[in-house]
């Protein structure tokens, strides 16, 4: 396979000339990702918050110190207009929607229930979102044992404290944690959709034809038709990197090479995805909703959201064929941990595995719809 140079110079200035005179392309290619990147970064979080708390007891030093903390700690929330000591029904606070959690102890206070033992203390929790009311559970249960070992009383009984030491994400950041996965999928979205389109636009237009009977090689008119987004996909890379670290403060703690191998691989499997649409679409329409199709099962498979582990054995196959996935543990290995080398080059090879294997499949496929 040989390229001429000359030709793919001429393929990527006409591409980018082209890009640069549609302001919708820019907007779709720069912005978007960009305002993903901060919306998402700010909105999705795995910490529960904002959680409306009830102490129902009697009035006492103990209750003060776990309203206290529990304010204090940022995940609760003060009910107005509720005084924990006249709650006469705490299940009616729950199920008006008044309050998420309500600690209720017996009529004699809570002072008297901790030295009987923590089973006379009884936790109400709106259990509609298991997930959250579970942490809800955790963050009552640790405030009321730190209030409860503070004042001399034996919560649970021979209870093991922990030096527990948190690695990597010191302060628990999710925004650090998730924006490395945005990185991929905000990028992925715009090289698939972007990459597609403008391929089957070619198809739409009729100027796919004037490229068949052109002197230009197969090779080249692929080659030169996907390297404008594939330095795209490079470049929206970099950005959304530098709006992580510079933005949201997370850390950097790999190297820049090890960045740039696995976004070289990771846009090749997006453009390699990109044009294996297009030879299947013929209109811009069709290369829309098959990316669509394609994006909502990669994306969920990817681990952006919740752990590959937490998915099914039965569709868990799935996500190892998914590039996106090697690329989103590569991205948050190297971010936050410093890119483990073995790790590191393990995914590299599985992602560049599935890169060959998708550019052979769209150049098999995109000679054969040519010819």
């Amino acid at each position: 396979m040989k390229l001429r140079m000359r030709t793919l110079k001429g393929f990527f200035v006409k591409e980018i000339i082209q890009i640069l005179r549609d302001p919708k392309m820019i907007f779709a290619i720069f912005f978007i990702p960009v305002m993903q990147t901060i919306m998402f970064g700010l909105a999705l979080t795995s910490e529960v918050k904002n959680i409306k708390f009830v102490v129902a007891a009697k009035p006492g030093k103990l209750v003060q110190e776990i309203e206290s903390r529990a304010l204090a700690s940022g995940w609760f929330t003060k009910v107005p207009g509720i005084n924990g000591a006249q709650v006469a029904d705490p299940e009616a606070l729950i199920a008006s929607h008044q309050a998420e959690a309500v600690l209720v102890a017996p009529p004699e206070g809570l002072e008297k229930a901790l030295e009987r033992g923590s089973n006379s203390v009884q936790l109400l929790l709106n259990a509609t979102n298991a997930q959250r009311a579970q942490q809800v559970n955790g963050y009552v249960q640790q405030i009321v044992a730190e209030v409860a070992r503070s004042n001399g009383y034996n919560v649970g009984g021979g209870l093991i404290d922990l030096d527990m030491r948190v690695l990597f994400n010191h302060y628990m950041d999710t925004t650090s944690y998730m924006v490395p996965a945005l990185l991929v999928m905000a990028t992925f979205i715009v090289l698939l959709v972007v990459g597609g389109m403008a391929l089957a636009k070619e198809k739409e237009t009729g100027t796919m034809e004037k490229l068949i009977v052109s002197p230009c090689s197969v090779e080249e008119i692929m080659v030169g038709k996907t390297l404008p987004y594939f330095v795209i996909g490079l470049c929206i890379v970099a950005l959304i990197l530098f709006i992580g670290v510079a933005g949201f403060g997370i850390p950097f703690r790999g190297n820049l090479w090890q960045i740039a191998v696995n976004a070289v691989l990771f846009a090749l499997s997006a453009i390699a995805c990109a044009l294996l649409i297009s030879t299947v679409v013929r209109t811009q329409q069709q290369a829309m909703m098959a990316s669509v199709l394609y994006l909502m099962p990669a994306i969920l498979l990817s681990g952006v959201f919740f752990p590959v582990a937490n998915i099914p054995s039965a569709f868990r196959w799935l996500c190892y064929l998914n590039p996106m996935m090697y690329s989103v543990v590569n991205f948050r290995s190297i971010i936050l941990k410093g890119g483990d080398a073995p790790f590191f080059w393990q995914n590299c090879l599985c992602l560049a595995v599935i890169s060959v294997g998708l550019c052979a499949a769209a150049y098999k496929n995109f000679k054969s719809k040519l010819n």
